[in-house]
């Protein structure tokens, strides 16, 4: 396990794309990013009140879904990343 820090930005793209890939429980958020129980929730209430992700009702269990907005916002994340980097173009000649 790599002992480096994670920004906000990089928790914030990692739960969108857990959420775009299935509907997700804050458990099972919780496992998968390996956050402390409060920064999932406050990870979970900014997303929302930014209409990032949905919060659905399924009986007694709450889920959560990235919404179409959110999609927008982690497509234009990772193209920020791929160009400011240059993660699509091998090294450039000196």
């Amino acid at each position: 396990m790599s002992s480096s820090r994670r920004s906000k930005f990089e928790i914030w793209a990692e739960v969108l794309e857990f959420c775009l890939r299935a509907k997700r429980t804050q458990t099972w958020l919780l496992r998968e990013t390996r956050l402390k129980t409060s920064a999932i929730k406050e990870t979970l209430q900014f997303l929302l009140s930014r209409n990032l992700i949905k919060q659905l009702n399924e009986g007694d269990v709450i889920k959560y879904r990235t919404s179409e907005r959110g999609e927008e916002v982690l497509k234009r994340f990772y193209t920020l990343v791929n160009d400011y980097f240059d993660l699509n173009h091998s090294k450039r000649k000196r």
